[in-house]
């Protein structure tokens, strides 16, 4: 038997830790759709990605920090498309067992999207609410978590297979994309509009006074439709919110409670709505 020792190569991003900062060997990444269809010059060197999930090669010097061997799954400011990166120790969020890394890197801003839209509205219990785009991932998860705590959703879907799913998933009723305006049945409190193209609720008057509306996920080829009269002709006293998931905050510990239910098949949400109204509202 014969043993060779090998160099390992230097870690990126290892000489940078900072005090704050864990260092990761990366596992799996996600990447993001305007990752995809970035079309500005790109300096030199740049490596995209944001959700990252790995394990810990070095706590952080000082503060609260995950241990060497832990599984994480954190947010950054881009380029984790690397083997090795670094992270402040408050945006990583260690795993449980059960949770992959596949799992936990691609389901991170879909769930924390849909989970500070719905904060965002306040109180949902006994509202109208609107969710377009209901068939893709975020779409989905707002329909879950909005029916859960209580709201009387209508998915917008695109086809039949959809709808049974946004049904099975807490939604009232289902109405597709191009359906005249009686058919979604009155206005809305609280709209969350996928904004790619004409948006729905803008340009049918379905907004209720007083209701909001909040734009999210806008990388669609054309841009959305937000015409000032079309939009404020209807509804009195309405507010229109841009919603851009990019910053990481502290809040992301709940990924850890939330990609449990998840992966468990708990995130149907109807069941544990109790449990989640306490973690969502918090």
């Amino acid at each position: 038997m014969s043993h060779q020792s090998h160099t390992l190569p230097s870690p990126r991003g290892a000489a940078e830790q900072a005090e704050d900062e864990i260092l990761i060997a990366v596992r799996a990444v996600a990447p993001e759709i305007d990752e995809m269809i970035r079309a500005e010059p790109l300096p030199e060197g740049w490596l995209p990605g944001w959700d990252v999930a790995g394990v810990v090669l070095k706590a952080a010097p000082e503060g609260f920090s995950p241990q060497p061997g832990d599984r994480v799954v954190g947010v950054a400011t881009g380029t984790e498309w690397g083997s090795y990166m670094t992270l402040p120790s408050e945006y990583a969020v260690v795993l449980p067992d059960h949770v992959s890394f596949e799992q936990a890197a691609a389901l991170r801003v879909a769930v924390l999207t849909a989970l500070r839209l719905v904060r965002g509205a306040g109180s949902v219990a006994g509202r109208r609410v609107l969710v377009t785009g209901a068939g893709r991932g975020i779409g989905r998860l707002l329909v879950e978590l909005a029916g859960a705590l209580g709201a009387e959703v209508t998915a917008v879907v695109r086809d039949a297979g959809e709808a049974a799913e946004a049904a099975r998933l807490g939604a009232r009723r289902t109405v597709t994309a191009d359906a005249e305006p009686e058919a979604f049945e009155g206005s809305f409190d609280i709209v969350y509009e996928a904004a790619a193209g004409d948006l729905i609720a803008a340009g049918r008057g379905l907004t209720a006074d007083g209701g909001t509306v909040f734009l999210y996920e806008s990388f669609a080829p054309q841009g959305a439709d937000i015409g000032f009269f079309r939009f404020f002709g209807g509804p009195e006293q309405a507010g229109l919110r841009h919603f851009v998931f990019r910053t990481a905050t502290p809040e992301d510990r709940e990924l850890a409670q939330l990609l449990d239910l998840l992966t468990t098949g708990e995130l149907s949400l109807g069941r544990p709505a109790a449990a989640l109204d306490r973690r969502i509202s918090a």
